[in-house]
């Protein structure tokens, strides 16, 4: 009882200017995004990481004292810290660590952390050890619960996944202080066949109080109103306008996608521009590489991409900041600049272009000009989380060609990648069939894709055709396969493919461009096959190689590793492959990969 009293004892002292205030940020512009306007000559002070005042065309004289550190922002923008609702740090490449630095330095303080990446891996201990390492960082990071490890419920046999998080599990970590909510609902299926497996995992988080984020593409009408029933309050996967508008009109928080391969944003901005209450739109990245975060930003960079599409800049600016703060119960919190909250405040000059100058968290300059100065770091996985590469044998380049027992022309089911979406198309083309194999066209795009399991050593391959990625030589593999994270390889040379895979196999986990037996670009991802153990820095550096090197073989889209990884998943239209076969994932179902023949 005495330290609930205490602390607000302390700040109403420092409120009334009796203790004096450790920082104090004068001449401002401030972004109040609890009212949406801009106050000018604004000054903020703030005492042991709390916000104690805001005062408008005053300096907060009274609260400044010897040791009190006094920032004159000389008129520029002063507004709360980033919040990301939604995202996947292991997408970045990133440990926990290195990713908190690159967010913290462009005005990101808070996400909230999906770690079903790690979690379908590693199962719940995978979880456990970003909630550590995060401990080890001044960003806050707030955690979710993965709801899908595996992504389908394996009773579908729709692939084989590297680890279960039950619904027993689920409410246990649910206890977590670093939890806030439960992880994107992507079984669809399980939901609205009313499975008893997912509908105790969204009670156990209404019952202790949190959220239940939700991921519903192209889900609509009766469908709809289901899933919202169920319990689920969000939704990231919106492609389309008026999808967008039917789920916020029921209620549910909006987020606007816009990532490193799945970039929503410039459609779903008509929203927000239309005059209507966007407090309950989110700007999201879900996705996103450490190209990007070097390169272009992270929150600031989507905020600022927001104006640019015509978004009032207060609006796009509330919609990371208070509107997610709420979404998160965390209001109280973080998210708006006033009495009582954290001190997380972002100093821009622009309001039309955000540059994050300078960040705080509680009061601490932890970013300055684009370098971090916060302290992070000191987190050790074990070596478990080093030794998650377990298949049959590395394969042999027969072992991933798929094969037909009549030679001659046959008709075969042919995933569309779709550079930038997260939904794939659905094709039918003529291959030719010679000494039992079906043969891939690089010619018309269309090469050989495989997914190998590689948790258990079942030995399971499935094998099939993509088209989208504009491959001509090569062959690209990776441990990066959503969501069971087995390793996926693609190429226009099943001998290249061969090699590539038996890289990563090596490497513990990663990425590998290999052409003519030579491998062109690497990336160890040795920690579940999906995190760097390495500094940023050396991360931006592999993966630009890759990208140099994949650019080299045909591929002229970025990030071409996130829209593979992608190619797997089988929750989203239309046709994906994983390694029990190819998938019609709106019908959650195996399909063959030949549909007719045609002999010689």
């Amino acid at each position: 009882m005495f330290s609930l009293l205490e602390t607000p004892r302390l700040l109403i002292e420092a409120a009334l200017g009796r203790v004096k205030s450790d920082l104090v940020i004068r001449n401002a512009a401030l972004v109040d995004v609890a009212t949406g306007e801009v106050l000018d000559k604004a000054s903020i002070a703030v005492y042991r990481g709390r916000i104690v005042r805001v005062g408008v065309g005053e300096g907060l004289e009274k609260h400044v004292g010897s040791n009190t550190l006094v920032v004159d922002a000389g008129g520029k923008y002063v507004m709360p810290g980033f919040i990301d609702t939604h995202v996947h740090i292991e997408s970045s490449l990133l440990s926990v660590t290195e990713f908190s630095k690159l967010a913290l330095i462009h005005g990101t303080t808070a996400v909230v952390a999906d770690p079903h990446e790690i979690g379908n891996v590693l199962g719940a201990e995978g979880v456990k050890y970003f909630i550590e390492e995060s401990k080890h960082t001044p960003m806050r990071v707030f955690f979710e619960v993965p709801s899908c490890v595996p992504a389908v419920d394996p009773s579908y046999g729709l692939d084989t996944p590297g680890a279960i998080i039950d619904s027993g599990q689920v409410a246990v970590l649910m206890h977590d202080p670093s939890i806030i909510g439960l992880g994107e609902v992507m079984d669809i299926f399980s939901v609205l066949d009313a499975k008893t497996e997912v509908l105790v995992k969204i009670a156990s988080a209404r019952l202790a109080g949190k959220i239940v984020d939700g991921h519903a593409p192209m889900l609509r009408g009766e469908k709809l109103d289901a899933y919202i029933a169920a319990g689920v309050s969000s939704d990231h996967e919106t492609t389309d306008p008026e999808e967008g508008l039917e789920k916020l009109r029921k209620g549910m928080y909006l987020m606007l996608r816009e990532g490193s391969a799945w970039k929503d944003l410039k459609k779903l901005s008509e929203i927000a521009r239309r005059n209507i209450d966007c407090r309950r739109c989110l700007l999201v990245a879900d996705d996103i590489s450490v190209e990007d975060l070097v390169e272009k930003g992270y929150m600031d960079y989507i905020v600022s991409l927001a104006i640019e599409y015509g978004v009032d800049p207060v609006k796009a600016i509330q919609m990371a900041t208070i509107n997610p703060a709420e979404h998160i119960r965390r209001d109280h919190e973080i998210g708006i600049i006033a009495p009582g909250r954290y001190a997380d405040i972002v100093i821009s000059p622009s309001i039309e272009k955000i540059t994050a100058e300078k960040v705080f968290v509680e009061g601490e300059l932890v970013a300055n000009n684009g370098s971090f100065t916060g302290k992070a770091g000191g987190y050790k996985y074990p070596a478990k989380a080093y030794n998650t590469i377990n298949v049959a044998q590395p394969p042999k380049p027969e072992d991933l060609e798929p094969r037909y027992p009549v030679d001659g022309e046959v008709t075969v089911n042919v995933i569309k990648a779709i550079p930038g979406s997260a939904l794939t198309g659905w094709e039918r083309h003529r291959l030719r069939v010679e000494n039992g194999v079906i043969q891939p066209d690089p010619s018309r795009d269309i090469i050989r894709i495989a997914v190998i399991e590689r948790h258990h050593a079942t030995g399971n391959i499935g094998r099939g055709f993509v088209t989208g990625f504009g491959l001509k030589r090569g062959a690209v593999a990776q441990t990066i396969a959503h969501d069971t994270h087995n390793l996926i390889v693609m190429g226009a040379d099943s001998r290249d493919m061969a090699a590539a895979a038996q890289e990563v196999i090596r490497s513990r986990g990663g990425i590998v461009i290999v052409a003519d037996g030579e491998v062109l670009g690497k990336v160890e991802l040795p920690i579940a096959g999906l995190v760097s153990d390495k500094p940023y820095q050396e991360v931006y550096r592999e993966l630009k190689n890759i990208e140099n090197a994949a650019s080299s073989l045909g591929i002229d889209f970025a990030n071409m590793h996130l829209t593979l990884g992608l190619i797997a998943l089988p929750v989203i239209p239309q046709l994906r492959i994983t390694d029990k076969g190819l998938v019609d994932a709106a019908n959650g179902k195996l399909v063959p990969l030949v549909v007719e023949h045609e002999e010689k």
